[in-house]
């Protein structure tokens, strides 16, 4: 699949650019490089999105969702 820019995944996630940066520099999601200056993310970054966005309506804060998502994209959640 096409990889995504970085204001495809705001509008396709309803997460303002800002925050994007921001969660990629807390280590949530990472991006694929850049088109020019553009950030840009692979499709799978939508799934991630929502599971942050699950975890923060859980209450967990973010570096706590950070602990359970792993950089290769796997859930640890130590139950």
């Amino acid at each position: 699949m096409n990889p995504l820019d970085i204001g495809d995944v705001a509008r396709q996630s309803g997460v303002p650019a800002s925050a994007l940066r921001y969660y990629e520099e807390k280590g949530l999601i990472a991006s694929t490089g850049r088109r020019g200056l553009r950030r840009q993310y692979a499709p799978d970054v939508l799934d991630r999105l929502a599971l942050v966005a699950l975890g923060r309506a859980a209450g967990f804060s973010l570096d706590e969702i950070a602990g359970m998502l792993s950089r290769d994209g796997q859930v640890r959640i130590d139950r």
